[in-house]
């Protein structure tokens, strides 16, 4: 394997460090041993042969990431149609919705875990079958009945807390729509 000479006359260094020629030449590498590289390094300016109006355009594009943009709302004709869409299927689960027009993956986490807690499998259920279901586990779980079983008294706790995230969901997403 052949190895790099210093770019600098008179050296006899191994060459391992590659800088650009130039800022014009970003891709055109030269080679220096340490001592060098570092000298070319502190040498080293990228505006050097740019004006100060070129200098301040490059600042402001670096904003950008040097990337091309258009102004807002030029990208199609039904741009605004689009955004209207998007604010409409916002504003949508602040008005209420029918639980059948839910997409499946606007369900949380959380509702999904409340729901399994309850030993409820239907991701649709009614307020009304988590309401048995609540009532059951409590039935079970109360320390009416079972005493003062803290595993119980536990589980009791995780019912609750979970019955009061699916009302607090149903709530907010279950409300019949107003027209």
């Amino acid at each position: 394997m052949k190895k790099n000479q210093c770019y600098i006359d008179g050296c006899e260094n191994n060459a391992e460090y590659k800088a650009p020629l130039s800022p014009d030449k970003l891709n055109t590498y030269i080679w220096f041993c340490y001592e060098h590289i570092k000298e070319y390094n502190k040498k080293w300016n990228y505006f050097s042969n740019m004006s100060a109006d070129q200098i301040e355009e490059f600042i402001e594009n670096d904003i950008i990431g040097h990337r091309k943009t258009k102004k807002m709302g030029t990208y199609s004709v039904d741009y605004a149609e689009k955004v209207e869409k998007i604010m409409d299927s916002l504003n949508s689960s602040y008005l209420g919705i029918d639980k059948n027009n839910l997409n499946p993956n606007l369900y949380s986490s959380k509702y999904l875990n409340a729901l399994a807690v309850l030993g409820i499998d239907n991701k649709n259920a009614s307020i009304e079958e988590i309401k048995s279901s609540f009532k059951k586990i409590v039935k079970e779980l109360h320390p009416d009945t079972v005493g003062n079983d803290k595993s119980k008294t536990e589980k009791l706790t995780k019912v609750l807390e979970s019955y009061k995230t699916l009302k607090e969901y149903y709530e907010q997403f279950k409300r019949p729509i107003i027209k």
